[in-house]
């Protein structure tokens, strides 16, 4: 049975989200802040639901913080209209976000669909990288990427698709399973992310923009 670790200051959300993913066959720990999590540690979790607005160390800096550490998912429920706040948790390494309300099926599904992507069992090798998909990680030249895991999650989908231009509703429909709001910019934000960490590996970039159509991996000889 996965473990799920709750963090949450608003006592009516954990006890339904409690309720519900032990009914959907998930074991449950409920944080009221984000010292006591940190104080227990993330090794025993197979997935993080981080609210951003918690009393004394906000879900940012618990984001920040597990980073350094550990790769494990991270979904982290934000205000509907903290689009900053959204982009932040992105670009510290969070894996997807939900704006309250949410609906707890569709948490569920947004679970599930991380989950199934951390235990997908494949390798693929190209004269550049080396995916190693049971291990989630990837390597260049040897050395191992430090990739958050939804920056893995994206450069697995590139890597299957090396050379084809990919639309931000493509890559949102493969990486989350949901097509992206035209203003929502964390599709943009994650490819940047990746794009960056990518750069000091190699003579250009190799995640291009193609205007007005997306992104395109190309690898190089």
């Amino acid at each position: 049975m996965k473990q799920l670790a709750i963090i949450d200051d608003d006592p009516e959300i954990l006890k339904l989200l409690d309720q519900y993913l032990t009914k959907n066959s998930f074991e449950v720990d409920a944080f009221t802040d984000g010292e006591s999590f940190l104080k227990e540690g993330e090794s025993k979790y197979s997935l993080i639901i981080l609210d951003i607005g918690l009393p004394g160390i906000d879900g940012l800096e618990v984001c920040k913080r597990v980073r350094q550490n550990s790769n494990i998912p991270i979904i982290m429920l934000t205000a509907a209209s903290d689009d900053l706040d959204r982009i932040l948790g992105l670009e510290l390494g969070s894996d997807d976000y939900m704006g309250k309300p949410f609906n707890p099926r569709e948490l569920l599904a947004r679970i599930k669909a991380l989950l199934r992507r951390s235990e997908i069992k494949e390798e693929d090798v190209d004269n550049n990288i080396v995916m190693n998909y049971a291990a989630r990680s990837a390597f260049i030249d040897g050395k191992e990427l430090e990739l958050t895991g939804t920056e893995f999650d994206l450069l697995c989908v590139f890597h299957k698709q090396i050379g084809k231009v990919l639309s931000r509703d493509e890559i949102g429909e493969l990486l989350h399973g949901r097509r992206v709001d035209p203003l929502d910019r964390s599709i943009d934000t994650i490819v940047s992310r990746l794009r960056h960490k990518l750069s000091s590996h190699f003579d250009g970039e190799i995640i291009q923009s193609v205007r007005g159509k997306g992104y395109v991996l190309l690898m190089k000889n």
